[in-house]
């Protein structure tokens, strides 16, 4: 589940030239990340996915007393999805995160990359003692790619078979129906209601297709509804 984590530095304005990026070379330890947590009024970092930013200049946040202050001196990639702000959450190991965690923490890590300096790395999963990527980076840089592909492919589905419209009467029960705007999708069809399986046949709902779909093995017709009708009553 992708943890919904609000960035307040809108209450005040930083302004970073855009300037390119220049690959680190000093990599830190854990152990000296974990010295940068602004105490005393010094310097603020925090990693993700082995990447580690100053982000001193939004000590507000992240120093003694911000509201992200757990984020500060570690890589606490995972709990920047999972919400687990507690010790054992705030690690850098993303295995077996679902696809949604890891397009969050993509997006994330280019939220950091434009708008604080990327200073080094730190030894861990991602990057080994000279700063070269692990095999375990490759392995997240593919977690990554899969999840981005199959978010694409599941645009692209649910712009070929949008949700339904639907609604409830106690005393008439529920409605489906197909519309030139329904599941979000806009267009310049209607479609025909039909249920849509899964490929495991686990999960169904409400689709609207064109009739070039229709014969869809994934498709069904609503019993006791013409196959042609853009509207049709559930069974009660």
């Amino acid at each position: 589940m992708l943890w919904q984590l609000a960035v307040v530095h809108n209450k005040k304005t930083y302004v970073k030239e855009a300037v390119p990026t220049v690959e680190p070379t000093r990599v830190f330890t854990k152990e000296e990340l974990a010295k940068y947590k602004g105490e005393n009024g010094g310097d603020v970092y925090l990693a993700i996915m082995g990447r580690v930013f100053d982000v001193t200049r939004g000590r507000d946040f992240y120093g003694p007393g911000g509201g992200y202050s757990f984020f500060s001196g570690v890589d606490g990639s995972r709990a920047f999805v999972t919400g687990d702000f507690k010790a054992e959450g705030l690690i850098d190991d993303i295995t077996g995160l679902g696809s949604q965690d890891y397009i969050g923490l993509r997006d994330w890590l280019d939220f950091y990359m434009k708008d604080y300096e990327y200073i080094g790395k730190v030894h861990g999963l991602f990057f080994d003692a000279d700063g070269k990527t692990t095999d375990y980076f490759n392995n997240a840089q593919q977690w990554i790619k899969e999840a981005t592909n199959h978010k694409e492919d599941e645009d692209l589905f649910k712009e070929k078979f949008p949700v339904c419209n639907i609604e409830y009467k106690p005393e008439e029960g529920s409605r489906v129906w197909c519309s030139t705007k329904s599941g979000g999708i806009k267009r310049d069809w209607v479609g025909f209601p039909r249920s849509l399986y899964s490929a495991d046949s686990k999960n169904i709902r409400c689709a609207c297709a064109q009739e070039a779909d229709l014969n869809d093995s994934l498709l069904k017709e609503y019993p006791n509804c013409p196959k042609d009708a853009t509207s049709c009553m559930l069974p009660k």
